[in-house]
C-alpha cells in the first residue's frame, strides 16, 4: 500500500523523540554522569547498564500488550500518547545536577536511568512496529522509514550536537555547568515529548472509528499471558532470520554505543577541542546523516536493501580500523572520520527497521500469527542489551586505562584506550555485522515469496512452509513437519 505523504511526514516526526533520546542517552550520559555529576567511571558505566537491562525488561512487554492491545485508536497510538509527558519529565530530570553526597547521587542517577528507559520503551516499540502496520509493501517500508531518520537526524541534532553547544552558550552567559546541562536536558526532553504527541494525534490510517470494547474480553496481562507471552518469544527468537537480523543489530549498536560514547572523550582529551569545534563535528555527523538518506533509498530502489546495509556497514567498519592506524589527530581528519562514520549509521538506522519488518511477515507465515510488536521489541532488545554491553565496557576500559575524571589531561594508557574504542574496536564489530548480514536469508526475492504464501494462506489455502527451507532451516521445518 501506497502511503500519502502527510502520514509518512506524521510518521518520520516520531523520529525525533527516538533519536533525541537515545543518542543524548548513548553519547553523553556516560560523560555526563563522571564529568560533570562526579560519578567514578565503573560506577557510571554501571548505572547506565543497567539501566539499558531495564529497558530489556520493558520493551518486550511492551511489544506483547501492543499486539494485543483494541481501541479505536489501534494497537499503537495510545503508548505514544501515554509516554509523551513522562518522555519530557523524566530526560529533565536525567540531565539534573544534584548538590548532594555521593551515595545519594547514586541512587538519584540509578532511579532516573530506569525511568528514562522505561518512558523511551513505552513508545519505542509501539512506534517502530506502527511502520509495519501502514504498509507491507517492501520498498515502500524503505521510503517510510527514509523520512523516520530524516527526523532522526534532527533529533540527533537535538540529542548530540544541541548539548555541547547549548551548555557552552549558557556557560559564556554566565550560567553553572550544572545548570547548563540541566536546561538542555529539558530542551530536549520537550521536543521529544511533543513530538511523540505530533506523531500521533496526526495519523488516523489505523485507527478503528466503528470499535466497540468486547465486555468479555480478559486482560492480556494476567497470569497465564505471561506464560503465553515468554511461550511466544521463545518460538520467535528460534527462526533464523530473527537470529540474524537481532544478532546483526546487537552487535553494530556495540560498536555504536562505544564509538558515540567514546567519541566525547576523544575530542576532549586526545586532541583538546573546544566545545564549538565538537559541536560541528557533531553537526558533520547530523549533516551527513541528512544529506546521505535520498542517496540510500535510491540505491535501493535499484538494489537490494540488504546488499546496500551490508556494503554501508561494512565499508565503514574497514575505514574506522584503518583510521586508527593512520592516526586522527586534527580537527578536519575528525570530521572525515565522522563523515564515514554517517554511511554506516545511515544504511544502519535507515535500513535495519525496514528489515525487521520484513521479518514480522516471515514470522507470520512461520506461526500462523502476525507478532510485529514482539518482533519489533527484540530489536529494541538487542538496543539496550547493545547500549548496556558498550556503556559497562567503555566504563570498564577508562577505569583500567587509568582515566581520572577530575583530570584535564589523562595517562597516555587511557588516551590510547580511548583512541581504540573510537576506531578499532567499532570497526571491527562493523565489519564482523557485515559478515552476518550476509548470511541472513530475507531479501527482495525471498520477502516476494512470503507475501504470496501469505496471500494464499489469507485465502484459505493450504502452505507447505517445506518451500521456504532456505529461509528457516531444514532442523526448522523439520520440527513444524513434527507438530502439524
Amino acid at each position: 500500500m501506497k502511503l500519502r505523504f502527510h502520514t509518512k511526514l506524521s510518521y518520520g516526526i516520531g523520529g525525533v523523540a527516538d533519536n533525541a533520546m537515545y543518542t543524548m542517552a548513548g553519547t553523553f550520559l556516560l560523560f555526563f554522569l563522571t564529568s560533570v555529576a562526579g560519578i567514578q567511571p565503573a560506577a557510571a558505566g554501571a548505572i547506565v547498564a543497567i539501566g539499558s537491562v531495564w529497558e530489556v525488561i520493558c520493551g518486550p512487554i511492551t511489544g506483547f500488550l501492543s499486539d494485543n492491545t483494541e481501541t479505536r485508536y489501534g494497537k499503537r497510538k495510545p503508548f505514544l500518547m501515554a509516554a509523551a509527558f513522562p518522555v519530557a519529565i523524566v530526560t529533565s530530570l536525567l540531565f539534573t545536577a544534584i548538590d548532594a553526597g555521593y551515595a545519594v547521587k547514586l541512587v538519584y542517577y540509578f532511579v532516573m536511568t530506569l525511568l528514562f528507559w522505561q518512558a523511551f520503551a513505552l513508545f519505542f516499540v509501539p512506534y517502530m512496529a506502527w511502520g509495519s502496520d501502514l504498509t507491507e509493501d517492501y520498498h515502500e517500508r524503505t521510503v517510510l522509514r527514509s523520512y523516520a531518520y530524516v527526523f532522526n537526524q534532527v533529533g540527533m541534532a537535538l540529542g548530540m550536537v544541541l548539548p555541547t553547544a547549548m551548555v557552552d552558550l549558557l556557560m559564556n552567559m554566565g550560567r553553572t555547568r550544572e545548570m547548563s546541562w540541566s536546561m538542555t536536558g529539558i530542551i530536549v526532553g520537550v521536543s521529544s515529548g511533543a513530538a511523540l504527541l505530533i506523531c500521533a494525534l496526526t495519523i488516523h490510517e489505523t485507527d478503528v472509528p466503528d470499535f466497540r470494547k468486547d465486555p468479555n474480553r480478559k486482560s492480556r496481562f494476567s497470569l497465564k499471558e505471561i506464560g503465553v507471552m515468554f511461550r511466544d518469544y521463545g518460538e520467535i527468537i528460534q527462526l533464523r532470520p530473527i537470529q540474524y537480523i537481532i544478532g546483526a543489530s546487537l552487535l553494530y549498536l556495540v560498536a555504536n554505543t562505544l564509538f558515540s560514547s567514546d567519541r566525547v572523550y576523544y575530542f576532549t582529551y586526545n586532541l583538546g577541542l573546544s566545545a564549538g569545534q565538537i559541536s560541528l563535528i557533531m553537526l558533520v555527523i547530523t549533516a551527513s546523516g541528512i544529506a546521505l538518506t535520498p542517496v540510500v533509498t535510491t540505491i535501493c530502489s535499484r538494489s537490494d536493501k540488504k546488499k546496500v546495509l551490508l556494503g554501508g556497514v561494512g565499508m565503514t567498519g574497514l575505514l574506522l580500523i584503518a583510521s586508527r592506524f593512520i592516526g586522527v589527530d586534527s580537527f578536519g581528519a575528525c570530521c572525515l572520520v565522522c563523515f564515514c562514520y554517517s554511511i554506516g549509521n545511515t544504511c544502519y538506522w535507515q535500513l535495519m527497521p525496514s528489515m525487521i519488518y520484513d521479518v514480522c511477515e516471515a514470522e507470520e507465515l512461520a506461526s500462523g500469527e502476525k507478532h510485529s510488536g514482539q518482533v519489533i521489541s527484540l530489536q529494541a532488545l538487542s538496543e539496550s542489551l547493545a547500549t548496556a554491553v558498550g556503556s559497562q565496557a567503555l566504563g570498564v576500559i577508562l577505569q583500567m586505562a587509568r582515566f581520572n575524571e577530575e583530570a584535564s589531561r589523562q595517562a597516555a594508557s587511557a588516551l590510547t584506550w580511548i583512541s581504540n574504542s573510537f576506531t578499532l574496536i567499532p570497526g571491527v564489530c562493523m565489519v564482523v555485522v557485515a559478515v552476518v548480514i550476509a548470511r541472513h536469508p530475507v531479501n527482495k526475492a525471498s520477502f516476494a515469496r512470503i507475501m504470496k504464501a501469505l496471500e494464499r494462506r489469507r485465502a484459505g489455502e493450504a502452505v507447505d512452509l517445506a518451500e521456504f527451507e532456505d529461509i528457516y532451516g531444514r532442523k526448522f521445518i523439520e520440527k513444524a513437519s513434527r507438530k502439524a
